[in-house]
């Protein structure tokens, strides 16, 4: 599956986290995590190692939530 990720400022005591949503132009950051700041990161494949997740479980958060939320790989 083809996404947009977003990646989240890090502070001291949060590390940066990754928005994962899928590539559809109606699609839009959750209200609930409007608060934060992101910034466009890459268009990729939910396949992508650098996301940090197994694709299943990107794309089944995504079926269910409209998103997902990972922890890039350092």
């Amino acid at each position: 599956m083809q996404v947009n990720v977003f990646i989240s400022a890090g502070t001291e005591h949060r590390p940066p986290t990754l928005l994962v949503l899928p590539l559809d132009p109606g699609t839009a950051i959750p209200r609930h995590l409007q608060n934060l700041e992101w910034r466009h990161f890459a268009t990729t494949l939910t396949g992508d190692k650098l996301l940090g997740a197994q694709a299943a479980a990107i794309e089944a958060d995504i079926e269910r939530d409209g998103y997902a939320l990972v922890s890039p790989t350092g």
